[in-house]
Formats: structure tokens, sequence, C-alpha cells
């Protein structure tokens, strides 16, 4: 694996009196996959928040590409090759399809993949181009979600919960443009409930259990942890 392109280091993230990430630290080498799973309200969200710049950490720092991005705001991130794919999709539902595209690559035109270039990897989009979005199928709106960030050529992507609330043949179908995603040397930060599908995609995964890092290790090996498969993963 090469060097970190994606380093967080002693990450913590409050809201008022609630801490939400505690001291939380990770690195990700570029065109890797690393997964960050847990319950709801393990921090997960929070720690792509402020990888991605939407929220600024109480302490710790956030590099990228070797530069310390922590007081960037965010749009210079995105511009940067640091995108994030939020959780709930967050897609303009009276634009149409192609113009949600557009937006994505607003902050990196010079570095922008052509719309064909979308459709060919998301080509039910490529049918509903000139439909408002939000006329688009749950799992339809989350590859528009994804293809929004993919169109800017990101160096890395955070993708915040992508099989949250879709059907089953449509989460094999989201985790499918993941290993492509990947496969084209993009880096990924994956959070994720569905614990044993994101653990089999990934190469490193880490448990959030209230805000901190519980287990570590190649995704390989949490699989197979008892303590991760009873507290996450249950018999398959």
């Amino acid at each position: 694996m090469s060097e970190p392109i994606l380093e967080v280091e002693s990450l913590k993230v409050a809201y008022g009196r609630v801490q939400a990430v505690r001291d939380v630290s990770f690195s990700v080498p570029e065109g890797g996959l690393l997964a960050l799973v847990g319950a709801n309200g393990a921090g997960k969200s929070s720690v792509l928040a402020a990888a991605s710049g939407l929220v600024r950490p109480a302490a710790g720092r956030i590099r990228f590409q070797g530069e310390d991005v922590t007081r960037r705001p965010a749009h210079r991130r995105v511009a940067a090759g640091l995108v994030l794919v939020p959780e709930g999709r967050q897609i303009l539902g009276t634009l149409t399809v192609a113009e949600n595209l557009l937006l994505g690559a607003h902050r990196r035109r010079r570095q922008a993949a052509p719309e064909s270039e979308m459709y060919d990897l998301f080509p039910v989009l490529a049918e509903r181009r000139a439909l408002p979005a939000g006329s688009l199928s749950g799992g339809e709106q989350q590859m528009l979600a994804i293809a929004r960030a993919m169109i800017a050529r990101p160096r890395v992507v955070l993708l915040d919960e992508p099989s949250m609330g879709l059907a089953p043949k449509m989460v094999d179908e989201v985790f499918a443009v993941i290993e492509k995603i990947r496969a084209s040397g993009v880096t990924v930060v994956l959070v994720e409930q569905n614990a044993r599908r994101a653990l089999r995609a990934a190469d490193t995964g880490h448990v959030l259990e209230t805000g901190e890092i519980a287990h570590s290790g190649p995704a390989s090996e949490l699989l197979q942890d008892p303590r991760v498969v009873k507290a996450y993963l249950g018999v398959e």
C-alpha cells in the first residue's frame, strides 16, 4: 500500500456538551477502502462530517494529501478532491438528474468527468437524465448522489450510509458501484450500518462505539473476530 492520502489524528467532535467523537485516529492509503462500522449514534457520520469540513473538530487534525486541512472550509476540500456523499442523499429534487450532476462538477470544473462517463457508470441515470431528481426511486437517488460526487473525479470519496433504506437488490447494486469506484483508483472511506457488507468490501475496518474506536484491523480479521461477530454481525 502507498502512503496515506487521508489521515485523521486524535479527532474529537462535540455538539454543545455532547461528545460525539472521542480521540479517533486512522489513516487511509491511496487506493484503499476503509470501513467505519458501528451502531446508530456511535459517531461514524460525525467523523465524516469533520473530515469533509461540514463541522469543525473540537480537537485533532485532518490531513489530506499531506496537508493539514483541519481549518479549510468544505468547498475548498471538494476543490482539492475530498468529496462527501452525505447520508440521506441530499439531492435537489426539483432539478433534473443532469442538473444535479452539473452541480457536482462545479468546484472541480477542470478535472470533472464528462456527463457521459457518469451515464456509462450509472445507466439508469442516462435513461432519466431529463427527469426531476425527486421523481427517482430511493435507490436511483442514491446512485445520483454517488454520481454527483464522482463527476468531480475525487481523490477520496467519503460515503455515508449509502445502503440505508434500500431494497436488497439495490444494496447489491450500490456495493457493486463501490467496487468499481475503488477499482478505478479512488480512495474510499465507507460508513455503514451493514457491517458485514462493508467489511467484505474493505481492506481495513474500524468499529466505533460511543465515539471511540473499539476494534480495528484488517477487514477480513474483523469479520472473524468473535466480539465483532457477536455485537454487529450475528449469524449469517
